[in-house]
């Protein structure tokens, strides 16, 4: 399902389009003959990277071995009972009692535990629904049991998808929060400056005719220097949030991995691979993430909401640059090895996903973000007479404080290309919003009824207890 179908069912902004990649290609005519080689931008050549960010707010990337998180989660999986259960195809959530819940551990001064902050496991969320006899809203999905790498990303014991995150799923929630409009949009914004681009343009031009002779390490570095760090905006959730690092993170690695500067670990070809000399002289490249559910469904009454499908994909736009630095959109979806790139990279999705895991938490953003809009759109919180309790108030459950990105190093590589050095510059993000309308729109399921009355709370179930499967 198109990303303009599928927010115009759910609610009146949200996530739509991340645009992950600004990459323009700067052409020398080289007289001699090929050679290949490349500068390494300050890059990643081997590994998976993790970031770090400075006191200035600035996001660096730095070296993790995705093996130390393999071997520790191999090691953690063969210690454990085999009597215990490790995985659920479908484990149920109850929002509201999950709130009362942390209220209470809360008031008792009591430490939040891996279960509640990792949201009992779960690694996706494939239904939102309302149960009216109790009034618990639900979000239900596989789960696993929980383990922490250490670099600090949550995922499951033994498949090693990334496991959502309650401070992520509060900041959605408060983004489509009772009683207050929806939230326009929720995006990020990684621009260089006009004069950045001016003064990279001004750098590359002294080296017309001289490209036989250019050092690509000189070249790159002083390409660099010259574009300068590249500004980040956030929209529509607190900047010094999870949730907020995530959207960043995501879009800056995978601009590296389509420039040849991180090493993606799943075999396939990237962008700088597939493009060829001249074709994207004077444009720009944007790739930008987008939902892909194959199925969006919801009941009669429109109190149940089943997603299905693999959530996001990746797609490109062409831009073009002026030379006073400006920049505007073509309306053109990309040249052929910009196609074969997002088509590529939306393929191996879920395996870069298991490897790299932010882009895990990315599909995991995408999943709560829409369950929140969904619970807003048809308001559940009224139905089930809930208000968000302690989720709702920072000073009592907090999910600001995180490091604040500001700015991010531009990152440039450059190759020679039948006879042309092709330099991609990467840097770019910006999350459109999509305006959604009325729930007429939604694909209306008889089964997604039967569905959500199937998963409905057992009669027993225990005081403070918030999960079920």
């Amino acid at each position: 399902m198109q990303i303009q179908n599928l927010f115009r069912m759910l609610t009146r902004g949200l996530l739509a389009g991340m645009v992950v990649m600004l990459c323009t290609a700067l052409t020398f005519a080289q007289d001699d003959g090929g050679g290949d080689g490349g500068g390494d931008g300050g890059g990643v050549a081997a590994g998976f990277a993790g970031v770090e960010i400075d006191a200035r707010g600035v996001l660096h990337v730095r070296s993790v071995d995705p093996r130390v998180a393999l071997e520790l989660r191999m090691a953690t999986l063969k210690s454990q009972d085999p009597n215990v259960r490790i995985q659920s195809p479908m484990r149920k959530v109850s929002l509201n009692r999950l709130e009362k819940y942390v209220a209470d551990a809360l008031a008792r001064k009591e430490r939040l535990d891996e279960e509640v902050l990792g949201l009992a496991g779960l690694t996706r969320i494939e239904y939102v629904f309302l149960m009216p006899d109790s009034n618990d809203i639900v979000i239900a999905g596989p789960a696993e049991k929980i383990v922490v790498t250490p670099d600090q990303r949550w995922v499951g014991l033994k498949s090693g998808k990334t496991v959502l995150q309650l401070r992520d799923l509060v900041v959605a929630l408060r983004a489509f929060a009772p009683g207050q409009g929806a939230t326009t949009s929720i995006g990020c914004s990684i621009d260089p400056t006009e004069e950045g681009i001016k003064r990279m343009q001004r750098f590359h031009s002294q080296f017309e005719g001289q490209a036989a002779t250019v050092n690509l390490q000189m070249l790159t570095s002083g390409m660099k220097q010259a574009l300068g760090y590249q500004t980040v905006s956030i929209r529509g959730v607190p900047r010094d949030t999870h949730f907020a690092q995530v959207l960043v993170e995501a879009d800056y690695r995978m601009k590296l991995i389509g420039i040849g500067l991180e090493d993606p670990i799943i075999p396939m070809k990237t962008w700088i691979e597939r493009t060829r000399a001249g074709a994207n002289a004077g444009a720009l490249q944007r790739w930008y993430f987008e939902a892909d559910y194959s199925k969006v469904a919801t009941n009669e009454d429109g109190t149940a909401l089943h997603l299905q499908g693999q959530g996001v994909k990746l797609t490109g736009e062409k831009e073009f640059v002026a030379k006073n630095g400006k920049r505007a959109r073509s309306g053109n979806v990309g040249d052929a090895a910009s196609r074969g790139f997002t088509e590529e990279f939306t393929k191996q999705f879920d395996k870069l996903g298991e490897v790299i895991p932010v882009f895990g938490e990315l599909r995991n953003l995408f999943d709560m973000s829409i369950a929140a809009a969904f619970i807003q759109d048809r308001d559940l919180y009224g139905k089930a007479g809930w208000d968000l309790g302690v989720f709702a108030d920072e000073s009592k459950f907090r999910v600001m404080g995180n490091p604040t990105i500001t700015q991010v190093e531009s990152a440039i590589n450059a190759v020679w290309k039948d006879g042309q050095l092709v330099t991609p510059i990467g840097g770019g993000v910006h999350i459109a919003a999509r305006k959604l309308v009325s729930g007429e729109n939604v694909e209306v399921d008889r089964t997604v009824d039967a569905s959500s009355q199937s998963m409905a709370a057992p009669s027993d179930l225990a005081d403070g207890q918030w999960w079920w499967d």
